[in-house]
This record gives structure tokens, C-alpha cells and sequence, in this order.
């Protein structure tokens, strides 16, 4: 179970950075929010709230803020999926939000042996 959240907070982190990039650079591109008369601004900052997460996730201490985070711009997307009626599109960001979900259900991976550290001294 350790070995699969590390993946999934390094594939998150990696997917959440790259996306905020792009958000951030070029708002235009990201379409569902363009359709659903979100502006440039806020597309942005929605941008910079999921660039910060997937960081947040890397950390003990913030691993669930940024969970948090992604789960915020995930329902935000679906909303803005919803607002244009893309329901395929919807689903899909439904899909992936199960991942941070899992995240912060299974916890930090190397929370259990802190534990146990901190239990031994």
C-alpha cells in the first residue's frame, strides 16, 4: 500500500506542477473553464491552488492540505463540467479524484513508521 500512494503523490505532484504551468502561462487552453465564462484571473489562480497542492502533497507536515487542495480544483472542475454540459469530460474528472480521495484515506506513506519511531524512543 506504501509503494502505490508514493507513486500516486509522485504522479500527482508531476501532473499538478505540469498543469499549473500551463494554466498559469497560457489560461486560453484550458477550455472547460473558458466555456463556463471563468476569466483568465481566476483561471489562474485555480491553476496556481493545484500547482501548490500537488507541492503540499510532497511534505508530511501539509500532506493534507494539499489533498485538500486537488480536491478543491477537482470539484471545481466538475462544476465547470456540469455548467457546459460535458458529462463525459465530468466523469473523467471524477475518475482522477479519486486519487487524491485515496491519498488522504491511506495517509502520508511514511507516516506509519514516524509513528512507530517516535513509539520505540
Amino acid at each position: 500500500m506504501k509503494i502505490i500512494s508514493t507513486i500516486l503523490i509522485l504522479i500527482s505532484s508531476i501532473s499538478s506542477t505540469y498543469y499549473m504551468a500551463g494554466g498559469l502561462i497560457k489560461p486560453e487552453t484550458l477550455q472547460v473553464y473558458n466555456k463556463a465564462t471563468i476569466s483568465h484571473v481566476w483561471i489562474q489562480l485555480l491553476s496556481l491552488g493545484l500547482g501548490i497542492g500537488g507541492i503540499l502533497l510532497l511534505f508530511p507536515q501539509t500532506f493534507k492540505l494539499g489533498g485538500v487542495l486537488l480536491l478543491l480544483h477537482s470539484l471545481t472542475t466538475i462544476i465547470c463540467f456540469v455548467i457546459i454540459k460535458d458529462w463525459k469530460g465530468g466523469f473523467f474528472e471524477f475518475i482522477f479524484m479519486q486519487i487524491p480521495v485515496f491519498l488522504l484515506w491511506v495517509d502520508y506513506p511514511l507516516s506509519v513508521l514516524e509513528k512507530l519511531k517516535s513509539y520505540l524512543e
